[in-house]
């Protein structure tokens, strides 16, 4: 019998290179992203165009970077997306309700009552959070109807989830915001210096839900998500984090703390806060997230949103250091004096 021969196997680790070129479309992906953005508010090509090109910013440098990595014979680790639509786990489409169900005491359905308010209110202001996002003031959106109804659908479809023992979804909140500024007309003839303000929206939901279904065809498109490197899904998550940064007030004060006070910028919370005051407040705010961020990491993550309401008499703990107008220019909204149009991602600090 002929001996059959079989080609060597390339053991996954450790390869040449690898980390050299996982790092470069990391960055590649970011950068690429990031100066699209900016060049959606620069002045080359007409403004349709660097529209388009800022807000597929994100896509082009996906395509850009998989491309590369296809073509470079340097291996990388690539996306695990399973072929078709299965569970995870060797069982039928419903959750079997067992035998060992059955030795649940009472007492302890009982007590899964507090960490499922606990989760829900997660979901509560996650959802809400996203609505008052989305629905702006100066957006002067007409249609109101169906907003109230989101956190209950959202309810139903988890709880269909929860019988089929898929993944609990939660609000979008990316998607929505880019959705509302897709169909946000802004003015174009406005006197100089003042900002375009919005015209109208055209409010309709064949867009959003389009979007939904092509995002649930995708879970047939495995073969074609098994070619995205690793890193460039780290790069995209990287644009997502710096851009979100921008406009958040605890950044930019964590960065005033390393500025001696004669180059802080005339904002609101540094006219009217004495300096120690203004770092004293951010100190708490990034004592008190570096907490949250250790609970949710932990064993105890489920107390996350416990933990979340104790941040309310901790504010209000602060009011005999601080006076009443002295955290309103703290933790206020504040007008943002910006030359250039903020994109979705500096819009949504959530991510969705």
């Amino acid at each position: 019998m002929p001996c059959e021969v079989k080609a060597p196997e390339i053991p996954v680790s450790p390869q040449p290179n690898t980390a050299l070129w996982s790092t470069i479309l990391t960055l590649a992906t970011f950068t690429i992203a990031y100066y699209l953005r900016i060049f959606r508010n620069g002045k080359f090509l007409g403004r349709s165009a660097r529209r388009a090109l800022g807000d597929f910013g994100v896509p082009i440098a996906i395509v850009i970077c998989v491309a590369a990595s296809v073509q470079v014979p340097v291996y990388t680790a690539l996306l695990r997306v399973p072929s078709g639509l299965s569970p995870t786990a060797p069982r039928p489409w419903l959750v079997p309700m067992s035998e060992e169900f059955n030795s649940v005491p009472l007492w302890a359905a009982a007590a899964m009552l507090l960490p499922a308010m606990m989760i829900y209110i997660v979901v509560f202001l996650e959802t809400h959070i996203a609505e008052l996002i989305v629905s702006k003031p100066e957006r002067r959106l007409q249609k109101s109807g169906g907003l109230h109804l989101d956190i209950v659908v959202l309810s139903v479809i988890n709880c269909v989830c929860g019988v089929f023992g898929a993944p609990w979804q939660c609000v979008a909140t990316v998607r929505s915001v880019s959705h509302v500024a897709a169909l946000t007309a802004m003015s174009t003839t406005h006197a100089p210096g003042d900002k375009p303000h919005v015209i109208y929206v055209a409010e309709q939901r064949v867009t959003g839900l389009v979007v939904s279904l092509l995002v649930g065809l995708s879970a047939l498109a495995g073969g074609v998500l098994r070619l995205v490197p690793l890193s460039v899904l780290f790069g995209v998550f990287l644009y997502m984090g710096i851009s979100a940064l921008a406009g958040i007030q605890l950044w930019e004060r964590t960065i005033l703390m390393l500025k001696p006070p004669k180059h802080h910028p005339p904002v609101v919370y540094v006219r009217r806060v004495p300096t120690l005051r203004m770092h004293l407040y951010t100190a708490v705010q990034i004592l008190v997230l570096i907490g949250l961020c250790a609970v949710k990491w932990s064993s105890i993550g489920l107390a996350l949103p416990l933990c979340l309401l104790l941040t309310v008499p901790l504010r209000r703990a602060l009011t005999p250091l601080f006076t009443p107008l002295q955290l309103r220019a703290l933790d206020g909204a504040h007008p943002e004096k910006l030359d250039d149009e903020p994109d979705f991602y500096q819009e949504a600090p959530l991510p969705g």
